[in-house]
């Protein structure tokens, strides 16, 4: 009895954005009713957006998937700047900021020193998939009805007739003397004067706080614990705690694991947009299916019925042997014949230059992206040239 292999979660999804694509091409080339077009297009834009949702359930149970979504992502423009953020500042984590509408903010540093704010859900989507790592910073209390935080009070309440209309005093116990009264029976001033014995209190250690008293200024009723509510200003909406929306907001950091596998993936942008430019056809990240399991590089650029695979890492300093020896295990693995570089920022160490001479690795080096994607380029046109 056959079973189907398991579905990759990844297809899948490609290959519903790839239809929407083509529905698109269809509809702007008038094949196809604007009525017909709408209506199949909501339809895979539901499929594609329950595929998303399937996607990261999947990437949290499943490492393997996870890492092949961030190696994905480290392409996008947004989360190099944030990869770059991490680099700069050591793994500084990204710490939430709060305006006058009280609505978290994510701000880093953008290429020219700007200043810019990075969407949460992006930063969410991330730690999703393992790039990134969240701690609890804060709860933020939204209205139920307009799901907005921006206008929200905390009330104290009356306990007999929900006035907020009370007064609120701190009790106050002169330890020496053991005299108990409310806080402005001790004031005089900015002094601190105790009403039994007169004797002056210079520090905070000689009386203590032991509770609170409350007074209705409408029903004059007397209590201890005020009820509490929250009220939205804009909605003029009083709730409680349990009808109350309440958000955790995170901060977000990067574990070295991952930082070292994204700062690899900062030259990416600039060598798949020079190489699709260039006429290869790029996929980022590049997967080459090796019997039952995949073998995964920085990326995977193809012409004229050839593939090029690329490994990008990146140092401070020179880079060592490993990423050597990881590429020529993956090249062992890989069946199909393939032109595998290694590109390198800013240089190979003599070791690495060695131990790729030995097994015939093909090295690009530079000391930015910008030169190691020419040099990456003019080797996949000579070598393309070669085989026409």
């Amino acid at each position: 009895m056959s079973t189907e292999p398991p579905r990759d979660p990844i297809a899948e999804y490609d290959k519903l954005n790839s239809e929407l694509l083509n529905l698109q091409a269809q509809f702007a080339n008038q094949k196809m009713p604007q009525q017909e077009f709408e209506l199949l297009s909501k339809q895979l834009k539901d499929r594609i957006s329950a595929a998303d949702a399937n996607l990261h359930v999947a990437a949290r149970k499943d490492p393997s998937i996870a890492k092949r979504l961030r190696l994905r992502s480290y392409n996008e423009p947004t989360v190099q700047l944030i990869i770059s953020h991490f680099v700069r500042t050591s793994g500084k984590p990204i710490e939430p900021e709060f305006g006058a509408d009280r609505f978290p903010k994510y701000p880093i540093a953008g290429i020219s020193g700007e200043e810019l704010s990075v969407e949460r859900s992006l930063l969410q989507r991330l730690a999703d998939i393992r790039g990134l790592t969240q701690s609890l910073y804060e709860r933020v209390v939204y209205c139920p009805r307009c799901q907005r935080p921006s206008d929200i009070f905390m009330r104290l309440k009356c306990s007999q007739c929900a006035s907020i209309d009370i007064s609120i005093s701190r009790m106050i116990e002169h330890v020496s003397c053991g005299t108990i009264h409310q806080e402005g029976a001790f004031r005089l001033g900015s002094s601190m004067i105790c009403p039994t014995c007169k004797k002056l209190m210079r520090n905070a250690e000689e009386y203590r706080l032991i509770g609170i008293v409350c007074s209705c200024n409408v029903c004059q009723a007397h209590f201890e614990d005020p009820a509490q509510s929250y009220f939205c200003r804009k909605c003029n909406y009083d709730f409680d705690l349990l009808g109350a929306m309440i958000i955790d907001v995170f901060a977000y950091g990067m574990s070295t694991d991952i930082l070292n596998e994204a700062r690899k993936s900062l030259g990416i942008s600039d060598l798949t947009k020079t190489l699709s430019e260039s006429g290869y056809q790029v996929e980022v990240p590049g997967v080459l299916a090796v019997s039952s399991k995949e073998v995964l590089f920085s990326l995977i650029a193809r012409k004229s019925a050839k593939t090029f695979a690329i490994d990008l890492v990146q140092s401070d300093s020179e880079v060592d042997v490993e990423p050597v020896l990881e590429l020529y295990v993956k090249l062992l693995e890989a069946t199909a014949p393939i032109l595998a570089i290694l590109a390198v920022m800013p240089t190979l160490s003599k070791k690495g230059r060695d131990v790729a001479a030995l097994h015939n690795l093909t090295v690009a080096e530079g000391s930015t992206a910008s030169e190691v994607t020419q040099r990456i380029l003019k080797i996949l046109d000579d070598s393309s040239a070669a085989v026409s």
